[in-house]
């Protein structure tokens, strides 16, 4: 059970209605299916559904790799809403906790170490981290409110050969590069 309510904090649900399996992105889509769009995706996958106390979420991972660098997008999205509340927005304390804990950014954040958050000027907050000889930045947006409440939570990861941190210039053109279909 604390597991289960570890896993609905994670995508910041207050509460979960019922028992639930974990996010499962098993069936891939062709990515201009996606609901996210703005850099090149070599996969994207949609997750299993799941009932929350404030409705029915589903989950889109989209990804690109190659031999020097891994990009992940993960997107939380109320597909039926169940009375009021929304999804919690993720807060700039919490921003680490969830890019860590978000099922569809495993593949590029797991193994990592030395997650802080940061401040800049080109992109109000941002984390980064480091994996073996690579460098990763990492944000998270939450959707516009509307009625006072948030529908939908991105994050994105995105780790490089690097010997020297990525600059926040680039994470501004990635963080600007990203859109969210309406």
């Amino acid at each position: 059970m604390a597991g289960l309510l570890a896993l609905g904090a994670l995508v910041g649900f207050a509460d979960t209605a019922k028992a639930q399996d974990s996010w499962a992105f098993t069936t891939e889509i062709p990515c201009n299916d996606a609901p996210v769009y703005g850099v090149p995706f070599s996969q994207c996958w949609i997750s299993n559904t799941r009932t929350f106390r404030i409705g029915t979420v589903q989950g889109w991972r989209l990804t690109y790799t190659d031999s020097k660098s891994e990009f992940a997008i993960g997107f939380y999205r109320i597909v039926q809403a169940h009375g009021v509340g929304g999804m919690s927005p993720v807060s700039a304390s919490g921003a680490v906790d969830w890019l860590r804990g978000a099922d569809a950014l495993k593949n590029v954040t797991a193994g990592a170490s030395g997650w802080a958050a940061t401040q800049s000027t080109a992109y109000d907050r941002y984390v980064t981290y480091q994996k073996p000889q690579r460098q990763c930045i990492a944000f998270v947006r939450n959707g516009p409110v509307i009625n006072g409440q948030v529908n939908w939570i991105l994050g994105a990861a995105f780790c490089r050969e690097s010997a020297t941190p990525i600059p926040p210039t680039e994470v501004q053109f990635i963080a600007d590069a990203v859109k969210v279909k309406d």
